[in-house]
């Protein structure tokens, strides 16, 4: 019965995350989905992350780069070994997510029956729950706005409206948990490596409608995430901010042209930093706007992430 599935890759990407991965990868593990192979793709990790899931997961694929290549870089590397293997499904997965063992089944069974969807997302609730315990939702889908990565995100850090969980067509869906077709990937290409973080995943939802494939949310298949330090925290790391002002441009340029990206990418930077200030996130907001400033004087250079802590050197044959 299970030769039958259509196998599916799983892809973690891990950068210093040893505990988030180990714990993505148990649950991944204890999946009813038959076929489901799981990839860990280590973008250069100083810890023993490597190690550490070899070890408790030996059948688990571990492909170690020698260089942080970001997050389309890096996943890609775990793309590229699934179409290689055969698998009909890819599925992109943040290590700091947890889920049920019927979200890869319910994703499948939603792509079979949707043979034009290119990308498929689930809802994603918080790890942590609004103040009267009601579950916290941070994504049901996403649709473009007049400025096409000033997202409308129903519901966002609201309690979960119940009852409202019917499949629906959107713009975006989020890079932290996405199924992807691996025909769709094979005629629309990889994510596009020159976002080192941030908006790759929009940017391949534009393309694979551009190709004629659809993009969905499945809100019926449920993932929880959390990224306290991500770019919308209360404070955040200043190469996150340098990386999403340079795939904001990026983005613009890539998909509006360079003259539309000069009044596009200011916009958008000056549109969320309000947000970031409305929401009482004000450092935030002062990051982003510093972020921006110093872009200028980088040529918006392709941002490396965070500096590299110092790794021992392997031992020989290794």
């Amino acid at each position: 019965m299970s030769a039958s599935l259509p196998p599916v890759a799983a892809i973690v990407l891990s950068y210093n995350g040893r505990d988030d991965v180990l714990h993505c990868v148990g649950w991944l593990a204890a999946s009813d989905y038959p076929r489901l192979s799981v990839i860990v793709v280590d973008n250069a990790s100083a810890d023993d992350t490597v190690a550490a899931v070899a070890a408790r997961f030996p059948a688990c694929t571990v492909l170690r780069n020698a260089a942080n290549l970001g997050f389309a870089g890096g996943c890609n590397v775990g793309i590229e070994r699934a179409l290689q293997a055969g698998d009909a499904f890819v599925m992109l997965v943040n290590p700091d997510t947890l889920a049920g063992p019927d979200l890869v089944p319910r994703l499948v069974s939603f792509m079979q029956s949707h043979p034009r969807a290119g990308i498929v997302g689930p809802k994603t609730l918080s790890t942590h729950a609004m103040p009267d315990g009601s579950p916290k939702l941070l994504y049901k889908g996403a649709w473009r706005r007049t400025l096409p990565l000033r997202q409308s995100i129903p519901g966002i850090e609201a309690a979960d409206a119940a009852g409202d969980d019917a499949p629906r067509r959107t713009d975006y869906v989020w890079g932290h948990a996405m199924m992807l077709r691996a025909e769709a990937l094979r005629r629309t290409g990889l994510l596009d490596p020159a976002f080192f973080m941030y908006y790759e995943d929009l940017d391949l939802c534009r393309r694979m409608e551009d190709a004629g494939f659809e993009v969905w949310c499945d809100p019926g298949a449920v993932i929880r995430h959390d990224a306290p330090d991500g770019a919308r925290g209360l404070r955040s790391e200043r190469w996150r901010w340098e990386c999403k002002v340079h795939s904001t441009r990026v983005f613009h340029r890539k998909h509006h042209g360079r003259l539309a990206a000069l009044a596009l990418t200011p916009l958008t930077i000056l549109g969320e930093a309000q947000e970031l200030a409305r929401t009482r996130r004000g450092a935030a907001a002062r990051e982003l706007l510093a972020a921006y400033g110093r872009s200028f004087g980088s040529g918006n250079r392709r941002p490396s992430g965070p500096a590299a802590a110092a790794r021992p050197a392997p031992p020989p044959g290794s």
